[in-house]
């Protein structure tokens, strides 16, 4: 496939963030790009909550926009990051929504110690009142914490915040509360939903562990690979197809999209420089039949 994409209208992007969480768009802000751009399909897949879901989903509506109601729930591994996507969503399941409360409630209380490590380690003074004024939704996290740091005139941008600061090794150890794969996944399943593992890149592990791993997670229930994310290379693309065909499992195809304050090169339906095939319905097609939608 050739990085000639973006020549080609995106219609689908099962990998959106709003102000639910750390993105910077609300609901009808997301929807509303989502016209312009031609989509008629989308997944909001904020972290730990389905805050904005049904705000999309009206506003979709409105829009003629096919919106899926989605989560991306953090998981535990002893290496790298694992991210489970959860597409169909039921937003008012109520042992869903009490653990998405737990899970926020654990990421308030690390806010308050990454505050205060960043006083000590770094002689940075922010409140947590100056990081809540940046958060639209119900979720608080590390970039609502490095805007009050641009604000205060410590860095001078979001990106740099990242690099020189909240990326030290020293604060690795102020981890957010994450649940075991099988649990995310199996609580995505008892909501109606149906999982996914985003961007398996994230893992850090050779292909033949990731294969590995994605086979134990298909035990628990995973049906699908995020196999094209704005993070992977054509390569890499072609890895994760071939492994989702080998065992058996669906693929998505999701930009990643936080918006430009967050992510200023990723682009919501096309990802990074188009390189998401988010033309082609035949991705989403399978999805769309296991969501009966």
């Amino acid at each position: 496939m050739e990085n000639n994409i973006e020549t080609k209208s995106p219609k689908f992007d099962l990998h959106v963030h709003t102000t639910a969480s750390d993105g910077s768009r609300n609901a009808q802000e997301i929807v509303a790009e989502a016209k312009r751009i031609g989509l008629t399909t989308m997944a909001i897949t904020d972290h730990d909550t389905i805050g904005n879901v049904k705000d999309c989903i009206e506003e979709g509506k409105k829009q003629g926009i096919r919106i899926i109601a989605g989560v991306e729930l953090s998981a535990e591994v002893d290496s790298g990051k694992m991210h489970i996507l959860g597409y169909g969503i039921d937003p008012d399941n109520n042992e869903f929504n009490i653990v998405m409360k737990m899970l926020r409630e654990a990421r308030a209380e690390r806010n308050k110690n990454i505050i205060e490590a960043l006083k000590c380690l770094f002689k940075i003074e922010i409140s947590l009142d100056d990081v809540k004024k940046y958060a639209k939704g119900d979720t608080v996290g590390k970039p609502h914490i490095a805007a009050a740091i641009v604000e205060k005139g410590y860095c001078s941008d979001i990106e740099t915040v990242f690099k020189k600061i909240l990326g030290k090794k020293c604060l690795d150890g102020i981890e957010r509360k994450k649940l075991p794969p099988r649990t995310c996944i199996e609580l995505i399943n008892k909501a109606g939903g149906i999982a996914f593992l985003a961007h398996p890149n994230s893992l850090k592990l050779t292909n033949e562990k990731t294969f590995a791993k994605i086979k134990e997670l298909q035990r628990y229930g995973l049906v699908g690979i995020e196999a094209y994310h704005s993070s992977l290379s054509q390569t890499q693309n072609n890895t994760y197809v071939k492994m989702a065909k080998e065992l058996g499992l669906m693929i998505s195809c999701g930009s990643d999209f936080h918006g430009p304050e967050v992510k200023k090169d990723v682009k919501l339906g096309t990802g990074i420089n188009g390189n998401l095939p988010t033309y082609n319905e035949e991705i989403i097609a399978p999805l769309l039949k296991a969501l009966n939608m």
